[in-house]
């Protein structure tokens, strides 16, 4: 049971990472790709993965950071 809560958080990130790179919006490539990243450290976290976990915690931490920066931009 848990090989497969496994193979679907990996492939589910894979889709929005995947996905992520075929949205224009920079808000939303950045907000669909820290779901990504979110599950790959999920997945990470499953199969302690301590290379997967750091990986994802410094990119789901800097998508958050680039996200917090666009949303204070002021809008033209």
């Amino acid at each position: 049971m848990e090989l497969e809560m496994l193979e679907i958080v990996g492939w589910s990130a894979t889709a929005f990472v995947i996905f992520s790179f075929l949205i224009n919006n920079m808000l939303w490539l950045r907000t669909v790709n820290l779901v990504g990243a979110f599950l790959w450290l999920l997945y990470g976290i499953i199969d302690v993965s301590y290379s997967i976990i750091f990986l994802n915690v410094v990119i789901v931490s800097i998508q958050i950071f680039k996200i917090i920066g666009l949303l204070k931009k002021p809008k033209v």
